[in-house]
């Protein structure tokens, strides 16, 4: 029985309160119904919801559920024949008219229906009603559609886009911009602050201060059982005290996100000494604001407990610039927190014990494993024919390479069947090139292709979070064992990566403290 996917999007977090996701939910179920003549069963294995997420720059193709599913689809792992159901083509797409509609043909090439259906009656797009006069009909019919939606949202970013442009000009007038303040902040007048909140905030730079890293703070605020910023959360975590060690709003500074900096905008409550000898690196807050960017792992390491692996970190004492060393490691979230009875005494932990890693050490076997994936070949036909065609391309380019290359330092004399003979090579390259041109129009995000652009721009030294993203699913540590699996988005892995032994990586950090003493006893004779 053919398999029915209800792909659900909406753009704004808003829509949540509504009926959003019920109306698309109850439009598949009635389609189902109404047509039993396909004998549709409904996924519900799949995640093919998109909340709050926008189609406008086809953020839901390149990093949504939508992106996911169409990789699937060229990876062989969703059936020919199964049934892609939206509300209208604007779930789908509110990209490009021509990216749009090419992302909608891709998907029909290789055998999927798509079908929409707020009308009264839904609209099947598929190979079949694709072809022919009607087809060209239905086809200008879902360009004019795309067309309209792009321009829809086009004309509303630029409202919004003029409306914030009116807001940052009102600044220099002494207005408030937004009701969204720090929470140490009046909402209503951003000049007054809020006296116990602020005491909050000088704790947690005092703790800083003493050379503590924002896990360590963020346990010692919940272990004082401090009020956290928000009622909604009931314990300090590890974002939330990152948050208000970069804010340089505490310094009276507004960065308004039209990139400009506004100066005594909020009341300073934590001077410039202080802010700068909390830094983890260097001594300006452009520096420290760096430190607060998504690291390039983020969001991929997790334990093998199950646990989301956690970035910490130790500095050392600080120098007489006012830096610091600092030492990052990754943990298993769980082992961070401290379980204590009603009685308030301590838990004895059963499962993960506190265990460190080096970050640099994760980072660089992950790399190691991105080399090895070269080496592993697609799930699907497509991937095995492109990798096919490149081997050939390789190939004939290097018999070309050969023929042509330089004798002793003297150029070859080409001879007419030398010229003939490289005439038939160039040729059946240029139509190898074409055949893989052609085939790479079928491998869409998450695909192949951009799995493999991503590898290389690491490997060449380009190392992000959006590009460890677009290769890597998730990476396992076994902390206990001192071991690592990576999962590929190409569905290849890198499984028991071995990582540095521990007392490797002590005597490292031994011989680099031994080392940063020698310069401060030189620095402190002259």
């Amino acid at each position: 029985m053919p398999i029915a996917y209800s792909y659900i999007r909406f753009s704004s977090e808003k829509q949540k309160k509504g009926a959003s996701i019920q109306r698309q939910e109850e439009l598949a179920t009635k389609f189902i119904k109404d047509n039993p003549e396909l004998e549709l069963d409904l996924d519900t294995a799949l995640n093919m919801r998109d909340l709050g997420v926008s189609a406008f720059k086809g953020k839901n193709m390149t990093d949504g559920a939508l992106g996911n599913f169409t990789a699937l689809v060229y990876q062989g792992k969703i059936e020919q024949g199964s049934f892609l159901l939206l509300e209208n083509l604007d779930r789908f797409s509110r990209d490009e008219a021509w990216i749009a509609v090419n992302d909608l043909t891709t998907l029909i090439r290789a055998g999927i229906n798509v079908v929409t259906m707020s009308d009264a009656t839904p609209s099947i797009y598929s190979a079949e009603t694709m072809t022919g006069s009607d087809g060209t009909m239905k086809l200008m019919q879902s360009v004019l559609h795309f067309t309209r939606s792009h321009d829809e949202s086009a004309q509303k970013s630029r409202r919004i886009k003029d409306a914030w442009n009116r807001k940052f000009n009102s600044i220099e007038d002494g207005k408030q911009l937004t009701a969204r303040v720090p929470f140490w902040i009046e909402k209503t007048d951003r000049t007054k602050s809020i006296p116990d909140k602020v005491a909050v905030v000088k704790q947690i730079y005092k703790l800083a201060s003493s050379g503590l890293g924002a896990m360590r703070i963020a346990q010692e605020l919940n272990a004082g059982k401090v009020p956290t910023p928000s009622k909604q959360s009931k314990q300090w975590a590890l974002s939330s005290v990152k948050k208000v060690l970069a804010s340089e709003a505490v310094l009276g500074t507004l960065v308004a996100a039209n990139g400009k900096r506004y100066e005594n905008y909020y009341p300073v409550i934590i001077n410039q000494k202080t802010w700068t000898k909390t830094r983890y690196i260097g001594t300006t807050s452009s520096t420290a604001r760096a430190t607060t960017e998504a690291h390039p792992l983020s969001g991929l390491m997790f334990c093998s407990c199950g646990a989301t692996a956690q970035r910490s970190g130790k500095t050392g004492r600080e120098r007489k610039d006012g830096t610091k060393n600092s030492w990052k490691t990754l943990v298993c979230g769980k082992s961070m927190s401290n379980p204590k009875d009603e009685n308030g005494n301590p838990i004895h932990r059963k499962d993960c014990k506190y265990q460190s890693i080096s970050y640099d050490t994760i980072l660089n076997n992950v790399k190691a494993a991105l080399i090895r994936m070269e080496d592993f070949d697609p799930s699907d036909e497509v991937g095995k024919n492109l990798k096919a065609m490149r081997r050939e391309v390789d190939q004939i380019e290097s018999a070309i390479e050969l023929v042509t290359a330089p004798l002793d330092g003297k150029p070859v004399k080409e001879t007419p069947s030398m010229r003939a003979n490289l005439a038939k090579m160039f040729d059946k390259l240029d139509a190898k090139k074409a055949e893989i041109a052609e085939l790479e129009l079928l491998r869409r995000p998450v695909s192949q292709r951009l799995f493999e652009g991503a590898r290389k721009a690491i490997l060449s030294g380009e190392v992000s979070n959006g590009l460890m993203r677009q290769t890597i699913k998730r990476c396992v540590i076994d902390f206990r064992k001192r071991t690592m699996n990576v999962y590929g988005h190409d569905g290849s892995s890198v499984l028991d990566l071995y990582l540095d032994d521990p007392k490797v990586l002590a005597s490292e950090r031994r011989a680099e403290r031994l080392e940063q003493l020698k310069v401060d006893r030189l620095a402190a004779k002259k």
